[in-house]
């Protein structure tokens, strides 16, 4: 019997060198030798063990160069590295002799030596600069010392780029042990990696692009890829598939506005490639049942991104202050990914965030390289080419500055004016909660037929609230932020007083943005809408 076995192995490994001996003829012939080599490597690297051989030897090269750069660091015996948060947060003086280390090893670009990558001086037009941008940055409401902090190292590196590693190493140290502190506090393990982005809009752009790119490598037979996601799924799921041509499924939620496994599980078709779901849904802040759907994709043998980008950095403290919280993280073995934004609750300024993977073979499917370019080899690990130098540094000092005990102390303050808002929301008669939120974020609706709760948004602006509006079913959105804190009392009073106006004013509901969700309403066709939407921007974005 293993005489045969050895046979009909034999006699495939032959056959498939045949028939690669014929694609490479038909290749010669048609785009000459430099195609054929090119077919021969990719042809030899679907041979068993060839690709992971090569694999070993690439990666033993890369780490073999990355020694003789600028890079290099202390050996560690073979161990990984792995940075976590401070438990308590590192006083300015820790975190200035730190940033002073890791400077100590980059050329100043001041001293005319480096040909690249920034082009500015440190003259009166960058000091004009700076001041402009010092108008613009928002107060974390953390604390003062926190804030000044964070906009000192936005500004230190304020025309630093992270295009090149090599050339500001002290921003790859940053970006490196924000993404190891992020993945630890998502429960992941040594072996989760990630990068940094401008925000959860790339941050889900590049997870897609990722799970794109392993599709057209395990099963390239698939033209059509498609994701299957809750109808709660942020738009830009849909946006990401729009640009990398892809097809979002959406599916109904259930009674509770949590992704309904088993429908999901129904949707899936020949095409899928990714399910997604998230933590929590920013509609109603309630956590899709995340551990169910992943194991769902895991059964399925298909990968799962969970879009945490706005509880991200709030879940994992919200859950340490003892509150009930589905498990959404990497303790899920079925979860691959987790995209979660620190520009949100990590209190750093626009825009970080980090998208983060299980393990590296995942996170290079992400990471585009051209190697034929006359300019030199070419690879970027996100969208953009140029990334922001003082983005990546203001992270790293936010996080670091405030540690466990700082998001903790955090967490619980604002968690408490949720709780007060939930307690006074509930009190008036007319409204509702929308759902079981798991965290800092609800939605209020309306439980009474003779209420339009787009008339009481409408009425709130006027008294000077910004108000988000939310459709099918309509309601109010609210993120609880540190500012709250001296608003939250007033809101429950101001809900109250207009309620009661609203309550059976039908004419409210023909007024304002009350009277725009209700025409779009009655519209049966999406695309005359989404079609409004376009001209709507499109104005906006002219000089009036």
């Amino acid at each position: 019997m293993t005489g045969f076995l050895t046979c009909v192995v034999c006699y495939a490994e032959h056959l498939v060198v045949g028939l690669l001996v014929l694609a490479l003829v038909g290749t010669y012939r048609r785009g000459g030798l430099r195609e054929t080599l090119r077919a021969l490597m990719l042809g030899v690297k679907q041979i068993p063990g060839v690709a992971a051989l090569l694999g070993s030897v690439l990666r033993s090269e890369a780490a073999s160069f990355i020694k003789t750069t600028n890079l290099a660091s202390k050996s560690t015996g073979g161990r990984p590295i792995t940075v976590v948060l401070p438990k308590r947060g590192m006083t300015k003086d820790e975190i200035m002799a730190k940033l002073d280390e890791m400077k100590s090893r980059e050329t100043d670009h001041l001293e005319g030596k480096v040909f690249a990558y920034t082009y500015t001086l440190q003259d009166d037009h960058y000091e004009l600069q700076k001041e402009v941008y010092e108008k613009f940055t928002e107060k974390t409401g953390h604390s003062p010392e926190h804030d000044e902090l964070v906009k000192f190292f936005q500004k230190s590196f304020l025309h630093e780029n992270g295009l090149n590693p090599m050339v500001y190493p002290s921003l790859r140290q940053m970006e490196v042990e924000v993404v190891s502190m992020t993945c630890a506090m998502l429960n992941g393990d040594s072996r989760s990696v990630g990068f940094l982005t401008s925000g959860g809009t790339e941050s889900v752009l590049m997870a897609v692009k990722t799970y794109r790119a392993r599709a057209e490598q395990l099963y390239p037979w698939i033209k059509e890829p498609d994701i299957v996601c809750p109808i709660t799924q942020h738009p830009v799921i849909g946006k990401a598939a729009h640009y990398f041509g892809l097809k979002v499924i959406y599916v109904e939620i259930g009674t509770d506005l949590r992704a309904d496994v088993k429908a999901m599980e129904k949707a899936i078709t020949a095409n899928t490639i990714l399910i997604a779901c998230s933590a929590p849904q920013f509609c109603h802040g309630v956590v899709d049942p995340v551990e169910e759907v992943s194991n769902m994709a895991a059964k399925h043998g298909l990968p799962c991104h969970v879009d945490a980008c706005f509880g991200g950095f709030m879940l994992p403290w919200v859950e340490k202050l003892g509150y009930a919280v589905p498990r959404w993280d990497f303790r899920c073995p079925g979860v691959t990914s987790i995209s979660a934004d620190i520009h949100k609750y990590g209190y750093t300024v626009k825009g970080a965030s980090v998208i983060a993977y299980r393990d590296d073979e995942l996170r290079k499917y992400q990471i585009y390289s051209y190697g034929a370019w006359p300019g030199g080899l070419y690879g970027s690990p996100s969208l953009a080419g140029s990334r922001p130098g003082g983005n990546i540094a203001a992270a790293w000092a936010a996080m670091n500055s405030l540690g466990e005990e700082g998001y903790m102390a955090k967490a619980k303050k604002l968690m408490d004016i949720t709780d007060r808002l939930k307690e006074g929301i509930g009190s008036i008669e007319g409204i509702k909660i929308m759902g079981n939120p798991h965290m800092t974020c609800l939605a209020i609706g309306s439980d009474n037929p003779d209420l339009d709760i787009l008339a009481v948004a409408d009425l709130l602006e006027k008294k000077g609230w910004v108000i988000e509006r939310q459709q099918n079913p309509s309601c109010i959105h609210c993120s609880i932020l540190p500012h709250h804190e001296v608003s939250c009392d007033q809101l429950v009073d101001d809900l109250r007083e207009n309620v009661k106006l609203a309550t059976g004013n039908k004419q409210l509901s023909k007024q304002g943005t009350a009277g725009m969700y209700g025409m779009m309403a009655t519209i049966p066709d999406s695309a005359i809408v989404e079609d409004f939407i376009k001209e709507y921007f499109a104005a906006v974005y002219k000089i009036q």
